[in-house]
């Protein structure tokens, strides 16, 4: 059992509204358990706070589950090649799936002002993504010729305007079976390009987020080996629209070899001509067109 971190009297606030939000959702209840984890704030510039709880010493004891990831560039490819297609969010994912009495009393957490029982899956647990990406498999099952998933979002897709309409009544009528529900405002029906995975998809074509191409090229020179893995971790998420970009990146990944001062690295002509030219590569708006 652990005891509460100590925080201060403003995220203990926040953190009673966010526990009388979940109260009323009923996604946790006040109760006993024998084994509970600390909640904690997560605070980042510009973006709200968010809880989270600290389940580092249950998921030491987990055994851990495994289910396979679908490859990203393949559910893009065939996303991409459609000419209508419809994303779906999954409103808050993980709390739709309900947890056992087993699993309820070891993934209690605790606060300075009691201890909560989940009832609903929590964000955190080492085998939630397992668990959720299973749940979606299911879901789909064959569905597979015009309906793919990624953890919580997925992607109707058809040639055909009248039969991407049955596609997603049959893809809607399972997530309604299922007593799942979905997000609207973050949903795209019957589209011709949407945005999936970081990419803009469809009519035969991809190309990058405007937003992730805006990130790279507002990223400030790197100073340490983190803001350099950071770097090589944006861009190289979109490595297929560089040719050779493992030749281009090279001077980079090799700054990061060897051991600096507190992770300090020089600095040098060729990283600086790298770093440059992995800016443009992306900021000239590359396009690919889906395999035939």
């Amino acid at each position: 059992m652990s005891k509460p971190y100590r925080i201060s009297p403003r995220q203990n606030e926040i953190l009673r509204k966010e526990i009388q939000k979940m109260l009323s959702m009923k996604i946790i209840e006040v109760g006993y358990s024998d084994y509970t984890s600390p909640m904690i704030l997560v605070e980042a510039p510009g973006k709200e706070p968010r809880t989270c709880v600290d389940y580092r010493n249950l998921n030491k004891i987990t055994k851990s589950k495994f289910y396979p990831l679908p490859n990203i560039e393949e559910r893009i490819e065939t996303v991409s090649s459609a000419k209508y297609i419809t994303a779906l969010d999954l409103s808050k994912g993980y709390w739709q799936i309900p947890m056992s009495k087993t699993a309820q009393r070891l993934s209690a957490f605790v606060t300075n002002f009691g201890t909560y029982i989940p009832l609903r899956m929590p964000f955190g647990l080492k085998n939630a993504p397992y668990e959720f990406s299973r749940m979606v498999a299911q879901l789909l099952e064959a569905c597979e010729d015009f309906a793919v998933s990624y953890l919580d979002d997925i992607a109707v897709f058809s040639v055909m305007f009248q039969e991407h309409i049955k596609h997603l009544e049959t893809v809607l009528q399972r997530i309604q079976q299922a007593g799942l529900t979905i997000k609207p405002s973050k949903c795209k029906f019957a589209q011709s390009q949407v945005q999936y995975l970081g990419h803009i998809v469809g009519q035969g074509c991809r190309r990058p987020s405007e937003l992730k191409i805006e990130a790279v090229k507002n990223f400030p020179t790197p100073r340490t080996k983190t803001d350099i893995r950071a770097f090589l971790g944006l861009a190289g998420y979109y490595s297929h629209y560089i040719p050779m970009f493992s030749f281009i990146a090279a001077p980079l990944t090799d700054a990061l070899k060897g051991k600096g001062r507190k992770g300090v690295v020089h600095w040098t002509e060729d990283c600086e001509k790298a770093f440059n030219s992995l800016k443009q590569a992306l900021a000239s708006k590359p396009v690919h067109y889906s395999p035939d």
